[in-house]
């Protein structure tokens, strides 16, 4: 996937297109092909990343927020549509991750604000994020289809948060 912080009145139409384009039909297109894979084989389990700036408004997210927020409907209308056919459709929704990418987009600014926000007070891993799709793809998530899971450090449970004195 891609990102963009883009305030809404400097987002274009191009980079609105782009971002859905390869983070909402992207992961449409390959979820598909995964499917069909899976249903001919007689199941199998789809793990789709999302963001929690698709669950929640971040500024400077309108594109970006908009394709991981399709992302998380997508999968669970394909995870009621795929579930007769043995296969499992869930979402992780990841929060700040220690990534290339986000190396990119978060300069000291942003981390500060990112790792304040988050009550864990850091990023993720990619391993944090890759244990949770191993165990969303896992028999012992075999009863779990359409799930959304926040790997996020706990930034989508905060509300007003009083810091220690």
């Amino acid at each position: 996937g891609i990102g963009h912080d883009v305030p809404l009145l400097e987002t274009t139409p191009e980079l609105f297109d782009r971002i859905i384009a390869i983070n909402l039909r992207g992961t449409f297109l390959v979820a598909q092909a995964a499917a069909r894979a899976m249903v001919a084989q007689g199941g199998g389990a789809i793990v789709n990343i999302a963001s929690v700036s698709g669950m929640r408004g971040n500024v400077g997210r309108t594109a970006y927020g908009a394709s991981k927020g399709g992302v998380v409907i997508m999968s669970q209308v394909m995870a009621v549509e795929l579930a007769a056919a043995g296969v499992r459709v869930n979402v992780i929704a990841p929060g700040p991750v220690d990534t290339p990418l986000v190396a990119r987009m978060h300069d000291a600014e942003i981390r500060r604000i990112w790792t304040d926000a988050v009550p864990m007070r850091r990023y993720a891993t990619p391993e944090e994020i890759a244990g949770a799709a191993a165990f969303l793809c896992s028999e012992d998530a075999g009863y779990v289809t359409g799930h959304v899971l926040a790997v996020d450090g706990g930034f989508l449970g905060t509300g007003v948060q009083r810091r220690p004195q």
